[in-house]
């Protein structure tokens, strides 16, 4: 396999001739340039008028010290990919450096062999990057019920069979909805979304089938409807569990044969769409008490998806609140991230409007805050009020704490170990890795993404 490093070019800063000379000498042959500048402010310039693929900075200098140059480049709104390599740190400036979006930190000495490694990691990241996965049209997940899903949405999408999907409000419906559409042979074909919820029960019909010039009050020319627009595309109906006995008659109709006429119309129209339904009602149990039609339920229920709440995937929170306010703050430099405190606060929190609810919240701050930082004094009341307790002490504790599914289990055990060692080596990181067995980075990496602060355990 190619080296992603081939083609990129790489800036080293330091004051120090000697380390940007090692440095150089390590990535010069493997990298299109590894260029040299022995002033952080001069790199600031350089980095506004011909920015690198990746910055590598130390954290002491006479004339700009490491953590401010990368707060300067923050602050210019570049979001570069840095390593801080450094000889003079300790756990309190890898905590930091993390805290400030650093990609990696090393420290010295760093062979050539660990260095490019490091560094082809990050470009690999860069390449598959958890915001924008392909196929999962724009959902954001680590976790592995997430990652089923988008497994599944791939194997369904070369299908024409029809999908149910189900689940809470704000659990990524739609989105999965469009996924599979865009991954399927009818992606040059239109996508057509209707909201049975949100349409009043005597147009809905109308909405979907069309009608004809006169066929009621108001009718004053014929209309197209959603199956038509659909053509050989994708009909999405969501909330289709609030749709009227009458139009699930006719609605089961299409399904049968593909067939259908438009209100006050007597000619016949053939349907070639692909039906999509979503609802976060339990359809079955309508359907067995009656209040759903039960063909019309198995003629939708052919493949389902169930994409699990947020509350159960708490491990995304910090990804998922990471990559809206990156998406919803726009030119602004500020706030630049959630402190750890905060962070622990939005995983302990119980989401019933899922993810949807985290967007709204972080676009609020991604446009109102006007701090560093996103603290956990900054977040609703509600949250602080709900999160105020205290976790089952210990990974034990954890296991026990009746969440429903392997991937929770394992994320609150992870969690709850991770607090554990923290608490054991009396928030010393290193010594904490060493206990867990893990690389320091490694380790680093996962106490920030559970919110733990291990400042909170010294």
């Amino acid at each position: 396999m190619a080296s992603l490093l081939t083609s990129r070019r790489i800036l080293i800063v330091d004051d120090v001739p000697s380390f940007l000379q090692e440095i150089r000498g390590c990535l010069k042959d493997h990298c299109a340039e590894a260029a040299i500048c022995a002033s952080p402010r001069r790199a600031l310039r350089r980095l506004r008028s011909d920015p690198p693929d990746l910055l590598i900075t130390t954290l002491v200098m006479k004339e700009l010290g490491g953590f401010e140059l990368i707060r300067r480049v923050r602050g210019q709104g570049s979001s570069i990919p840095i390593v801080m390599i450094t000889g003079r740190g300790n756990e309190k400036t890898a905590i930091e450096a993390t805290r400030l979006g650093v990609s990696d930190y090393l420290e010295k000495p760093v062979s050539a062999e660990e260095l490019r490694a490091r560094l082809e990691k990050i470009f690999a990241a860069q390449r598959r990057p958890a915001a924008a996965e392909p196929g999962t049209g724009g959902m954001v997940s680590e976790d592995p019920a997430m990652k089923a899903i988008f497994d599944m949405v791939g194997a369904v999408a070369r299908s024409d069979s029809r999908v149910l999907i189900l689940g809470e409000t704000g659990t990524g419906k739609q989105l999965i909805a469009q996924a599979i559409h865009e991954r399927s042979p009818r992606c040059r074909e239109p996508f057509v979304e209707v909201n049975c919820a949100a349409i009043p029960e005597n147009l809905l019909e109308s909405e979907l089938f069309g009608h004809e010039r006169g066929a009621f009050t108001g009718a004053t020319e014929r209309r197209t409807g959603r199956f038509e627009e659909a053509g050989d595309g994708t009909l999405f109906l969501d909330e289709i569990g609030e749709m009227s006995f009458t139009v699930q008659s006719k609605l089961l109709r299409v399904l049968q044969g593909g067939k259908f006429n438009r209100v006050g119309g007597s000619a016949t129209l053939q349907s070639h769409a692909r039906v999509i339904a979503a609802t976060n009602r339990d359809l079955q149990k309508e359907a067995e008490e009656g209040r759903f039609r039960a063909d019309l339920f198995y003629r939708l229920h052919v493949i389902t998806l169930t994409p699990p709440p947020l509350r159960r995937r708490a491990g995304d929170v910090p990804l998922l609140a990471e990559h809206f306010l990156k998406k919803f703050r726009g030119s602004r430099a500020t706030p630049s991230g959630f402190t750890p405190a905060a962070l622990h606060r939005l995983q302990g929190y119980g989401w019933p409007g899922n993810v949807r609810e985290l967007e709204h919240l972080v676009e609020r701050f991604a446009v109102l805050h006007d701090r560093p930082e996103i603290d956990a004094a900054d977040l609703p009341e509600k949250i602080l009020r709900e999160t105020g307790g205290t976790a089952p002490a210990g990974a034990a504790g954890a296991a026990r704490a009746g969440h429903g599914t392997l991937a929770e289990a394992r994320a609150a055990f992870e969690r709850a170990y991770l607090t554990d060692t923290l608490r054991e080596a009396r928030g010393n990181m290193a010594a904490a890795a060493r206990r867990a067995g893990l690389d320091r980075s490694h380790s680093f990496r996962l106490v920030r993404r559970h919110g733990l602060d291990p400042r909170q355990f010294a």
